[in-house]
C-alpha cells in the first residue's frame, strides 16, 4: 500500500471537515512489466479484465480474479497510444498515434487489423450497451461473438461506426464530423432510452465542447438527423487544453440507465444529471449541470499574493459519490456533494520507484478503479463511501435522499425527519410538517403546542391521526386521549363549516358567493366523510359515553346515528328511531343486526336477544302493520337464539291492546283516539297465534309454557278448526297441559276440541260421549280411531255400544228409524245383533235386523264346527303319544362284551359308556373330550341344533360359548382357562346328539383330513 494521505482541502479552497482515510486506499497489483516491452502507455478495464498497452506496441490481457496474464501479438511497430476494452471484458481495440489500429478478443492471442480505421487516430470509443446485455450486436446490428455497432471518436473530429464479428471487420463508416473547427473527439459515450431499445443517446466531448445526439433506430439514422449543417446545440467552455475525458456513471451496469456525466475540462469537472424522458432530436438529456473546480495544490502560493491558474488532472474517474483526480505527482479524491477533498496523497516518491503515473481507468461492470504508472498497475480500493453521504445530503436539504443513505439507523432517521419537519413548518407547509413530525420521536406536547400556537387545527388533526397510528395497543390511555381530542377537532371544524360565511361589505359578486358556498359545502362533505371514517377505524379506542356526549353537545344527530351504527349500539338506534316516530326503521335495525360503514361495507354484529324482548311490546302494540312485520321478523330468527317463551309478556300486552281496540271499534271506547287505534290492532289475524303457530310447527319447541299460551289464544277464537288441528298434530304426546286445555275448552264450549283431547290421550269413552253431543258421524270417526289404536275387542265393543245406545235413545219415538241406523252401524263394526237387542224396547219389531240375525246364527254354527274339528285332532294326537310311550317301555339294546368305543376303539365294558339310539357307543370320557375339542374350534355351533336345548337356555353356557367364539375367531382355537363349565356339564351337552351322526359330523366335512396340529401323522405317511 501507498503511504497515508496528507492534510486535505476542499475543491473550492476552504478547509475540509475531518476526513476518515479508510474510504480510499491504493494497492499495487502483484505484477510487473517485462522490461523488453518498455513502459505502460495505456490501460483499460472491463469485467475484472485489464487491457494494457506498452511502448513497444505490445498488448497484455490480465485477468484479475485468476491472476492470469496473456501476451497479445498486435503486430504494431509504434508505441500504443490508446487501449480500449468493452465492459464485458471480451473485446478490445488498441491503436497508435500513427493510425494503426487492431482488434483483440479474449479467445485469441493474435490481433486483427481494422482496415476501415487505417490512418485514423482513435481518441475514444463508446461500446454498445445492447451488445453487453445480449452478447450480440445492437443498434446498427451485430452478430454473435462480435462487438455489435460501436462508435469511435477520432482525432480529426470524426465519429465512426464500426462493427466487428468473428474477429473480422464487418463494417466501418464515417457518421459525423465537426465541420467548423478540427478538434479531437476526446470522449464519447452512448446509452439507450429506458423501455425504447431502438432510441439512442450519444454524448461526445472535445477539450472545449460537449455534444448531445438523440435518435434511432440505428446510429446511422441518428447522426443523419444532425448532418448537413453546422451543429449548434453544443456546450462550449473556454480553454487551451488539448486533451479531455468523458465518463458516464451507472448505479447498475448494464441493467440501469446512466445517472450522471463527468467531463474533464480546463475550467473544472463538468458534472450533469442525465434525465431520460420523451426528448426528440435536437433536445438535451443533460440539461442541468454544474462546474466543479479542481482543488488547489497543497501550500501553493504566488509571489504577488495572487492565485495561479488551476491545475488540470491527467485523468479522472467517477464513483457513486466521489471524483478521483490524478495530477502530476498527486492523487486526490473529492466528494461530489460537498466538494470536500477526502483523500489526497503525494505520488512523487512513488513515481521515482514505479515511474511517473499516467492515468486512471474504471471498470463499469464491476465498479472497480485502476491507476497505472510506467511500470506498475494499482487498484484504487473504495470502502464504505456512503457512510457520510446522509449528513451531506441533509445539509443540502435533500431529506428523502438522506433517508435512503442512513442505512436504517433509527437515530439518523429521526434526526433527518425532524430537520425536514422543521423545514416544512418554517416554510408554512403545515400539513407536510405534521406528517414529518409524526414520524419522529419529538415530544408530543411540543409538536402539538407548535400547531396550537399557530392556530392550525387541520395540521394538528393530521399530526394526531398519524400519532394515533404509531401508538402501541397497550397504551390505552394515550389512545383514548388522542382519539377524544381528534373527535373534538373534527366536530369543531364541522361547526365552523356549518356557520354561514361572513359576507364582505358592498354589493359583492353573487357568482363568487355561490362558488364559495359550493366549495364550503364540498369541504363540509369531505370533513364529514373523514370524521365518519375516523369513527369507523378508531371506534374501539374511543370512550363511548364521552364520545356520545361530545357529538351530542355539538348537535350532530347524523354523526350520532353513524357512530351508534359503527359501534353496533342498536339499543340507542332503536330508541332514537322510536323517539323520532319511525317504528319501521326501528324494526329494520332490530332485524338486520349488522354494523354499517360509510363506505357501504357491512359487518355482522353479535345477536342480542334482549333487544327483541325489550322492544317487542312497543312494536307489537304500535299498529297492525308493524305488528305483522314484527312477527315476520321474529319467525325468521333461529329458535336457538331467541326463546319464544320470553316473548309471551309482549304478546300478552299485544293481546290486551287488541282486545281494547276491538272493544273500541264496537263503540265501547272512551274516546275517538281509542277508536282510531281500534281500527289498527283490532282487525286482521291475531299475530300471537300466527307467531306461536309457526314456532310449534316444526315440533322442535316443546316448552309447555309456549304451548299452553298458544292453546289459551286458540280457544278464544270464534272457530275451532285451528285448535283441533293443533291438538291432532301432537297426538298422544301433548307438550301442553291437557287438563288445563280441557278446562279451557269446556269453558269456551269448544266441544270438538274437547273430543279431540280425550281421543289423543286415550280417553275414548269420554271422547265418544262428547262427540255424540255434537253429531253421530264424529262419534263413529272417534270409535274407528280407537280401533286403530289396538284396543281390546271388548273395549271397542263398549264404544260401539255407546254409539248404538245413543242412536236408540235418540230415536226412541221412531223404532223403525232407529233399527235402520243401528243396522248401518253393525255393518261397519264388530258388534253382533244379540249385543244390541237388549237396548231396544221389549215389543219392538226387529224385521230390519233379519239379515244380521241370520249372519249371527251362521257365525255361531261355524264356530261350533271348528271346535268339533279341533277336538278330533287333539284326540288323535293323544292316541299317538300313548302308543309311543308303550313302545319305549319295551325298547332295549344289547351290548356285547367285546364292543369297543367308536371314537377311541377301547373296550367299553370296563368304564362308563353311553349308547345312542343310532347304534353308536362311546366311552363317556371320550365323548366329553370330543365335545370339548369341537367347542374349542367351533363354539358357536353348540348354540344351535339339538345342543341348543341346553346351551341356549342356561345363561352360563351361553356366555361361555360366546367368549370362546370371540377367542377362536382371533386365534383359531379357544382355550378353557377362563371358562366356567365343569366336565360333567360338558358331558351333559354331548349326550344330546351322536357325534358321528349329528351336527358335529356334518360340519367336519369342511375340515381338512389332517389338521395343522397333526403334522407328525402326515409325515408318517410319506414313502
Amino acid at each position: 500500500p501507498l503511504p497515508p494521505p496528507r492534510a486535505q482541502a476542499t475543491m473550492d479552497g476552504a478547509e475540509a471537515h475531518d476526513v476518515d482515510d479508510d474510504i480510499f486506499a491504493i494497492e499495487r497489483l502483484e505484477w510487473s512489466l517485462d522490461p523488453k516491452h518498455g513502459r505502460i502507455t495505456a490501460l483499460s478495464a472491463g469485467n475484472n479484465t485489464l487491457l494494457i498497452g506498452t511502448a513497444s506496441g505490445h498488448a497484455i490481457r490480465f485477468t484479475v480474479l485468476h491472476d492470469k496474464k496473456a501476451d497479445i501479438h498486435t503486430g504494431l511497430k509504434e508505441p500504443v497510444y490508446k487501449a480500449f476494452i468493452d465492459p464485458s471484458g471480451q473485446h478490445g481495440i488498441v491503436g497508435t498515434e500513427k493510425g494503426a489500429n487492431v482488434y483483440v478478443i479474449a479467445t485469441r492471442q493474435a490481433a486483427a487489423p481494422i482496415k476501415g480505421l487505417k490512418n485514423v487516430v482513435i481518441e475514444s470509443i463508446a461500446w454498445n450497451k445492447l451488445s453487453v446485455v445480449s452478447g450480440a450486436g445492437g443498434g446498427g446490428g451485430g452478430g454473435g461473438g462480435g462487438t455489435g455497432s460501436i462508435l469511435v471518436g477520432a482525432r480529426d473530429g470524426s465519429i465512426y461506426e464500426v462493427a466487428i464479428e468473428d474477429n473480422k471487420e464487418r463494417s466501418c463508416k464515417k457518421l459525423w464530423t465537426i465541420d467548423d473547427a478540427p478538434m479531437p473527439i476526446s470522449g464519447i459515450q452512448m446509452d439507450v432510452f429506458p423501455g425504447q431499445p431502438k432510441k439512442f443517446f450519444v454524448m461526445a466531448a472535445t477539450p472545449t465542447r460537449n455534444y448531445q445526439f438523440i435518435g434511432g433506430p440505428s446510429f446511422e439514422a441518428l447522426f443523419r438527423a444532425y448532418a448537413g449543417s453546422r451543429m449548434g446545440g453544443f456546450q462550449e467552455l473556454p480553454g487551451t487544453l488539448d486533451r479531455s475525458e468523458l465518463h458516464f456513471h451507472y448505479n447498475s451496469y448494464p441493467q440501469g440507465a446512466a445517472q450522471r456525466v463527468a467531463w474533464l475540462t480546463q475550467a473544472g469537472i463538468f458534472q450533469g444529471d442525465l434525465v431520460f424522458g420523451a426528448q426528440n432530436p435536437g433536445e438535451k438529456v443533460c440539461d442541468q449541470h454544474i462546474l466543479i473546480n479542481y482543488p488547489p495544490p497543497l501550500n501553493s502560493r504566488t509571489g504577488d499574493g495572487g492565485t495561479s491558474l488551476p491545475r488540470v488532472p491527467l485523468s479522472i474517474a467517477a464513483s457513486k459519490f466521489h471524483y478521483m483526480m490524478l495530477f502530476r505527482g498527486q492523487f486526490v479524491c473529492a466528494n461530489r456533494l460537498s466538494r470536500a477533498v477526502v483523500y489526497d496523497i503525494s505520488l512523487r516518491n512513488d513515481a521515482k520507484r514505479y515511474g511517473p503515473f499516467r492515468g486512471l481507468a474504471s471498470d463499469l461492470a464491476q465498479g472497480t478503479f485502476w491507476m497505472f504508472s510506467d511500470r506498475c498497475v494499482f487498484e484504487v480500493l473504495i470502502e464504505d463511501e456512503e457512510r457520510d453521504v446522509w449528513e451531506l445530503l441533509l445539509e443540502r436539504g435533500e431529506y428523502d435522499a438522506s433517508l435512503r443513505h442512513c442505512r436504517g439507523d433509527k437515530k439518523k432517521q429521526d434526526l433527518i425527519k425532524s430537520k425536514q419537519a422543521d423545514h416544512f413548518f418554517s416554510k408554512g407547509y403545515y400539513k407536510e410538517a405534521a406528517k414529518a413530525y409524526a414520524a419522529t420521536n419529538r415530544p408530543f406536547e411540543e409538536i402539538a403546542l407548535k400547531f396550537v400556537n399557530q392556530k392550525r387545527p387541520r395540521a394538528l388533526r393530521t399530526y394526531l391521526l398519524l400519532t394515533l397510528q404509531g401508538l402501541p395497543a397497550v397504551a390505552e390511555t394515550q389512545l383514548t386521549m388522542v382519539g377524544t381530542w381528534l373527535t373534538e377537532l373534527f366536530l369543531d371544524e364541522l361547526r365552523q363549516l356549518d356557520d354561514p360565511p361572513v359576507r364582505a361589505g358592498g354589493e359583492g359578486n353573487e357568482e363568487e358567493g355561490k362558488q364559495k358556498r359550493t366549495e364550503r359545502s364540498d369541504e363540509k362533505k369531505r370533513v364529514q366523510s373523514e370524521f365518519r371514517r375516523f369513527l369507523e377505524d378508531q371506534y374501539d379506542i374511543l370512550d363511548q359515553p364521552t364520545t356520545f356526549a361530545l357529538i351530542s353537545s355539538h348537535g350532530r344527530s347524523e354523526e350520532l346515528v353513524h357512530y351508534a351504527e359503527v359501534i353496533g349500539d342498536r339499543d340507542w338506534l332503536i330508541r332514537h328511531s322510536l323517539a323520532g316516530g319511525r317504528p319501521k326503521m326501528a324494526l329494520l335495525i332490530l332485524a338486520k343486526y349488522w354494523t354499517r360503514f360509510s363506505t357501504g361495507k357491512k359487518k355482522k354484529a353479535t345477536f342480542d336477544a334482549d333487544l327483541y324482548f325489550k322492544y317487542a311490546p312497543h312494536l307489537l302494540t304500535h299498529s297492525s302493520k308493524i305488528a305483522k312485520e314484527m312477527v315476520t321478523t321474529l319467525a325468521r330468527v333461529d329458535r336457538r337464539l331467541l326463546d319464544p317463551s320470553r316473548l309471551i309478556p309482549a304478546f300478552v300486552r299485544y293481546d290486551t291492546a287488541r282486545s281494547a281496540a276491538m272493544a273500541a271499534s264496537r263503540g265501547d271506547g272512551d274516546s275517538k283516539e281509542k277508536r282510531g287505534n281500534a281500527l289498527g290492532l283490532g282487525s286482521g289475524e291475531h299475530e300471537g297465534i300466527r307467531y306461536f303457530s309457526m314456532v310449534v310447527e316444526t315440533g322442535e319447541v316443546r316448552d309447555p309454557t309456549v304451548h299452553n299460551y298458544l292453546v289459551s289464544l286458540l280457544v278464544r277464537e270464534p272457530r275451532d278448526d285451528a285448535l283441533v288441528k293443533y291438538i291432532a298434530k301432537f297426538g298422544g304426546d301433548p307438550p301442553y297441559d291437557y287438563k288445563n286445555a280441557l278446562q279451557l275448552c269446556y269453558h269456551h264450549s269448544k266441544l270438538r276440541a274437547c273430543c279431540e283431547i280425550h281421543k289423543v290421550i286415550g280417553e275414548y269413552e269420554e271422547a265418544v260421549q262428547v262427540a255424540l253431543a255434537i253429531n253421530i258421524q264424529l262419534a263413529q270417526l272417534t270409535v274407528r280411531y280407537a280401533e286403530k289404536s289396538s284396543l281390546p275387542e271388548e273395549r271397542t265393543k263398549r264404544l260401539w255400544l255407546l254409539v248404538a245406545r245413543h242412536v236408540i235413545q235418540a230415536e226412541r219415538n221412531d223404532v223403525k228409524r232407529a233399527t235402520q241406523k243401528v243396522s248401518e252401524i253393525l255393518k261397519h263394526c264388530s258388534l253382533h245383533i244379540e249385543e244390541v237387542l237388549p237396548y231396544f224396547p221389549d215389543f219392538a219389531k226387529i224385521g230390519a235386523f233379519k239379515n244380521e240375525v241370520v249372519k249371527s246364527l251362521e257365525s255361531y254354527n261355524q264356530k261350533i264346527n271348528s271346535l268339533k274339528s279341533r277336538m278330533d285332532q287333539h284326540m288323535e294326537t293323544a292316541k299317538m303319544i300313548r302308543s309311543d310311550i308303550d313302545y319305549l317301555r319295551n325298547c332295549k339294546a344289547e351290548v356285547a362284551e367285546t364292543r369297543r368305543c367308536d371314537l377311541t376303539s377301547e373296550l367299553v365294558m370296563q368304564r362308563s359308556f353311553l349308547y345312542f339310539p343310532c347304534g353308536h357307543i362311546f366311552l363317556t370320557s371320550a365323548l366329553t373330550d370330543s365335545i370339548i375339542e369341537y367347542a374349542q374350534r367351533k363354539p358357536r355351533a353348540l348354540l344351535s341344533g339339538s345342543y341348543a336345548a341346553v346351551t341356549s337356555k342356561e345363561k352360563k353356557f351361553r356366555e361361555s360359548l360366546e367368549a370362546m367364539a370371540k377367542e377362536a375367531k382371533d386365534k383359531g382355537k379357544a382355550s378353557l382357562t377362563l371358562i366356567n363349565i365343569t366336565r360333567n356339564e360338558w358331558t351333559k351337552i354331548g349326550t344330546h346328539e351322536c357325534p358321528l351322526c349329528g351336527l358335529m359330523m356334518v360340519s367336519s366335512c369342511h375340515d381338512p383330513l389332517i389338521r395343522p396340529d397333526e403334522s407328525k401323522e402326515q409325515q408318517s405317511w410319506f414313502i
